[in-house]
């Protein structure tokens, strides 16, 4: 099975309109051929080298990004810029690249929509609600014609208000016209006044397919010069726009908010700006790059999710009385794209066309330790605490345990874990041994870890030696890279099954105790 681009881009437009846009963006088809047919797209975050060579080798003929290749205008396609050569690169590899960015951010059932729901935010509403993206057509019509042009009008996209079809309103009336030389009159005759009886039709229509509607209209009417006009629209919809505004279930202090979401975004902590007692209960949130809607967020909530914050806009939010949460740009908008992505899946799998998520790396900061001023000893500056995991199912799946042995430099048993997880995979449970171990080692303040797992599909993975070819395993594997990035300094080590004894205990003892 396999769909083409042009298809793709349909399904697109119905889920991430591209009339949301903002006017700066550059969304849609960037690169390639509407004609060409692929069996599978690569939803990332970027274009980059890494993201087409997943593109290579998954045989992906589509590349879904969020943030467009081409964002202004390109003088020449060279090998002198990267773009340049990402362009080149894709089209010899026949690719075809699309952009959904701030269409697919202010979505209803977008990427706001998906933090929206990760936050289990309520009553959510747009931030700042889009243009509606309308206009209006009014056409007088003959009775007879009516139905013909309503039908072709309605096919060629309009009558659409939300999830109703075939809107249109009707009112009847008396048209006055004179045919004149040359003219080929369906009704009256040259050089004499006529008074007709008409219904005034009137319908909506996306504004960007005027010139479809226009054609549409004069195929299907009868007259040779219809009579019409087209109205640009100033509605706001209310199910879509620009970031999120809702309520948290419970009143929260801005500091556990923001350990809240550090958890939820998998990240070691969450930068805020605020009083940490300050109690909160609306948030607003946007995806990404969010700084500029302090001054829309100041009334409307207590505080605002988003990231890419510089120094004068945190004083501009406290003296506006606004808290700020800064989740980097790619992390939040990583997370939210991962959970959009069952939308489109379900789109594709009628159509047997396979979706998978790039794994290639969206964040590219990297931290240097600062220099000590005490002396420290070689043998204390190579120290690290050390991890066993270890995960297992009786079944596959099957009910299923994981343990996990933290233990400090000088190999002394800090703390353990042994938890039943219910029904899993082998491999799932071995992802939710390391998540736990991870998490467990990062809330007791500790930065430099070595793990030790006994299977090697998960440390091979997580070392990015081997892809994650198994799309049940991609939400466990993006959480535990996650954790990992917030450690100063790891090391991954793939061992024995005897050489992981203790943590394999656990793993029994947990299922022991479960009565499995």
């Amino acid at each position: 099975m396999s769909i083409k681009v042009d298809e793709f881009l349909e399904i697109i437009e119905r889920l991430a309109p591209s009339a949301l846009a903002e006017d700066w963006d550059n969304v849609g088809l960037q690169v390639g051929s509407r004609l060409d047919e692929t069996g599978a797209v690569l939803v990332a975050l970027n274009v980059s080298a890494e993201v087409l060579d997943e593109a290579v080798a998954h045989n992906c003929g589509i590349i879904l990004s969020h943030h467009p290749l081409i964002f202004q205008l390109v003088a020449s396609v060279s090998n002198d810029t990267e773009t340049g050569r990402l362009i080149q690169k894709a089209s010899r590899e026949g690719i075809a690249v699309v952009a959904a960015h701030t269409n697919l951010d202010s979505a209803r059932d977008g990427l706001a929509d998906a933090l929206a729901r990760l936050m289990d935010l309520q009553q959510v509403a747009p931030l700042e609600a889009s243009d509606s993206g309308l206009s209006k057509l009014v056409v007088f019509v003959p009775a007879a014609d009516l139905d013909r042009v309503r039908q072709t009008l309605f096919a060629a996209g309009a009558g659409i208000v939300g999830d109703y079809r075939h809107c249109s309103y009707i009112s009847e009336g008396t048209g006055s016209f004179m045919p004149m030389s040359g003219a080929n009159p369906s009704i009256g005759e040259v050089g004499r006044d006529e008074n007709a009886a008409e219904l005034r039709l009137e319908t909506v229509f996306p504004a960007r397919k005027t010139d479809e509607i226009v054609r549409a209209l004069v195929a299907a009417h009868s007259y040779e010069e219809p009579a019409y006009d087209i109205f640009p629209l100033e509605n706001r919809r209310r199910d879509a726009g620009s970031g999120r505004v809702g309520e948290l279930p419970g009143e929260l202090r801005l500091a556990d908010l923001a350990s809240r979401l550090a958890e939820i975004f998998s990240m070691r902590g969450a930068h805020f700006v605020g009083d940490p007692d300050t109690p909160i209960r609306r948030v607003a949130l946007v995806p990404g790059s969010g700084a500029s809607y302090i001054t829309a967020a100041a009334g409307k909530a207590e505080v605002l999710v988003t990231g890419d914050f510089n120094y004068h806009q945190t004083i501009q939010a406290r003296e506006l009385g606004l808290a700020l949460i800064n989740i980097p740009h790619n992390i939040s908008e990583g997370v939210a794209l991962a959970n959009w992505l069952p939308h489109l899946v379900r789109e594709m799998e009628s159509r047997g066309v396979k979706v998978e998520l790039s794994s290639a790396p969206t964040g590219f900061w990297q931290a240097a330790p600062a220099k000590r001023i005490s002396v420290i000893t070689d043998q204390e500056e190579k120290s690290m605490h050390n991890l066993h995991v270890d995960g297992g199912a009786r079944g596959n799946p099957g009910p299923a345990g994981i343990g996990a042995v933290l233990a400090g430099p000088d190999g002394e048993t800090v703390d353990t874990i042994a938890s039943y997880i219910g029904e899993a995979t082998n491999n799932v449970a071995e992802y939710q041994a390391m998540i736990s171990g991870l998490e467990l080692a990062i809330d007791r303040g500790i930065t430099r870890l070595a793990i030790f797992s006994d299977s090697e599909l998960i440390v091979r993975q997580l070392e990015g030696v081997y892809r994650v070819k198994n799309e049940g395993l991609r939400p466990y594997y993006q959480q535990a890279k996650f954790l990992l990035a917030s450690l100063d300094e790891y090391e991954l080590n793939s061992i024995p099954r005897e050489a992981n004894a203790h943590a394999d205990e656990l793993v029994n003892q947990a299922l022991d105790e479960a009565g499995h």
